[in-house]
């Protein structure tokens, strides 16, 4: 099994949590700039195990506009907005040169130091971060607008409370928890059918990714954006027309 399951952050793709039905799931989404110059595209989301909630986004540089040299990096998820309408993610307040100073991602490496280095190459003060326990971040550290991810909706709030279920949750990119198991390595008391219901559950999982980002790739090189817009835009219909309703 996946030690990263057993980490406070998390890559979303390998944790038991995902995100609720109706909220908008940008991996495999477009980054870009104020200027509409393409960035990456989102390959992962980061999430933060013990408190349920996204930290940031995992941007994969290939095939960018802004001769950036191709490599993953992470970005705080309250650096960016929604797009009004398309399914891109906007970097509103980011210049090449912030990408030119982050850490390429390293998965087995993403410690309190790291954070503070990614956090300090986007002009977060120091100060602001400093403590003395090595192993973890000062408790202040998520409270910034880094990790504010209600600026994700800025542009769209009408979807975002549209989508609300009757179930509390937080807002912004909101998560749930899909096995009560947590990632844990079954004991001797489990039995070996449920085990293998739990296995047959993760094949189906990494199957939908897959087909989710294949979906991505072919609208953007098959009939492109205008085209797609002739479809329902909503939350919903964008669900239903890429077949993630079971997500």
């Amino acid at each position: 099994m996946d030690s990263m399951k057993h980490r406070r952050l998390q890559e979303l793709d390998h944790s038991d949590f995902e995100i609720v039905n109706g909220e908008p799931d940008i991996r495999g989404w477009d980054v870009k700039n104020l200027q509409g110059q393409k960035i990456g595209e989102v390959e992962e989301l980061i999430v933060d195990a013990q408190q349920k909630k996204v930290r940031y986004m995992l941007v994969d540089l290939d095939d960018n506009e802004l001769k950036l040299d191709h490599k993953k990096v992470l970005v705080p998820i309250g650096l960016a907005e929604l797009h009004e309408k398309d399914d891109d993610v906007i970097l509103p307040n980011v210049q090449a040169e912030h990408f030119r100073s982050l850490p390429a991602y390293d998965k087995n490496n993403l410690t309190p130091q790291t954070e503070r280095r990614i956090c300090s190459a986007f002009g977060r003060a120091n100060e602001t971060m400093i403590t003395t326990n090595t192993k973890e971040n000062h408790p202040e550290f998520y409270k910034h607008d880094y990790f504010n991810d209600d600026n994700l909706y800025k542009h769209r709030l009408h979807e975002a409370q549209s989508a609300k279920k009757e179930s509390e949750y937080e807002k912004g990119l909101r998560l749930w928890e899909k096995r009560s198991q947590g990632g844990i390595i079954p004991n001797d008391s489990d039995s070996r059918e449920n085990y293998r219901e739990r296995e047959v559950e993760e094949n189906a999982r990494v199957e939908m990714v897959r087909n989710r980002r294949s979906t991505y790739e072919q609208r953007r090189g098959g009939r492109g954006r205008d085209d797609y817009r002739g479809h329902d835009n909503s939350i919903e219909g964008r669900i239903r027309d890429e077949g993630l309703q079971d997500a």
